[in-house]
């Protein structure tokens, strides 16, 4: 069931699955689709992103910069929006495109090609959606971002062996060295992400 948020902003959490924009009375706001609940927020899928970044102590040009010197991808760039519970978030499209997605891949179980050129998504509580993006587009993004989580983990791993094994502020390495996506890509074998460079 969808409920109209105040005026309070919605915060990215463990539990985001996508962020999809929502038009109303001339407005774009968000639909923001969680592992239980809807909801609509009066705030634009961009402004949630940028929002949440700050609200886990960064902010999205240093998030985007992040993903620029981990794995070099500077267009339509997935960033980390919290490294300590590996929220990551890539976009559908430019994120200045009022048409644009933000996905959660974490939560995504598989996903294939539809009709229309479009893709389809299952989400681990078993809600479905189709999405305007082609399967090859989609499949750059997710490989995009399991490269970010992949580079993020070796530098996590790191810098974990050159502290004490006792620290608080790190989990142990095999946590971090866990499987982190749920989904079954459709990439095929040796297929790697390409950049496009549109704008």
């Amino acid at each position: 069931m969808k409920k109209m948020q105040d005026q309070q902003i919605y915060e990215v959490n463990p539990h985001t699955m996508i962020i999809l924009p929502y038009k109303a009375g001339g407005s774009l706001y968000s639909e923001v689709m969680e592992l239980g609940s809807h909801s609509i927020s009066k705030f634009t899928p961009f402004e949630l992103i940028k929002t949440s970044c700050k609200y886990f102590g960064a902010n999205y040009d240093g998030r985007k910069e992040g993903t620029k010197h981990l794995i070099g991808i500077t267009h339509k760039p997935p960033i980390i929006i919290d490294p300590i519970s590996f929220t990551y978030a890539f976009p559908t499209t430019s994120p200045q495109n009022p048409h644009c997605v933000w996905i959660f891949p974490q939560h995504i179980k598989d996903y294939h090609a539809a009709d229309n050129n479009q893709t389809f998504i299952r989400f681990a509580n078993l809600e479905t959606i189709v999405l305007d993006i082609s399967i090859s587009s989609f499949n750059n993004q997710i490989a995009r971002t399991s490269m970010l989580h992949m580079k993020f983990s070796q530098k996590m791993r790191k810098i974990e062996n050159q502290i004490p094994q006792n620290s608080m502020f790190f989990p142990p390495s095999n946590y971090v060295a866990e499987s982190f996506f749920g989904y079954r890509s459709a990439l095929p074998n040796n297929t790697q992400p390409t950049d496009h460079s549109e704008k």
